[in-house]
């Protein structure tokens, strides 16, 4: 399997598993993708998937859903609607200079 589908299942999994559509469910739903990956590359073998990576810099702080430092790609969840705001990705995209893939609850990639 490769790091773009484990990404996606875990996120279908998080979707499947946890109900609801509130703030507290999308923060239930990114909290299980995110420890279900853990477990995984625990389990399987490192992937270089790091996830709820901190960073802060010149372009402002924040924290990435998942860091894959095998691919240089960064995963954004988006389990309500599948949207990015402009600030967000410039904020992910100056201080990392990686592309930016959003996640939808369906596990579709969305390339940003």
């Amino acid at each position: 399997m490769s790091e773009v589908q484990l990404v996606t299942r875990v996120v279908q999994k998080a979707e499947a598993v946890v109900a609801g559509t509130e703030g507290f469910a999308g923060i239930a739903k990114h909290t299980y993708a995110n420890n279900l990956l853990n477990r995984y590359q625990s389990i399987y073998g490192n992937r270089g998937l790091q996830t709820n990576v901190y960073f802060n810099g010149r372009h402002g702080r924040g924290f990435l859903d998942v860091l894959d430092n095998t691919n240089g790609v960064i995963y954004d969840f988006k389990f309500g609607r599948p949207f990015m705001r402009t600030s967000q990705f410039n904020k992910y995209s100056e201080h990392w200079r990686l592309p930016v893939n959003i996640v939808d609850g369906a596990g579709n990639i969305i390339p940003r």
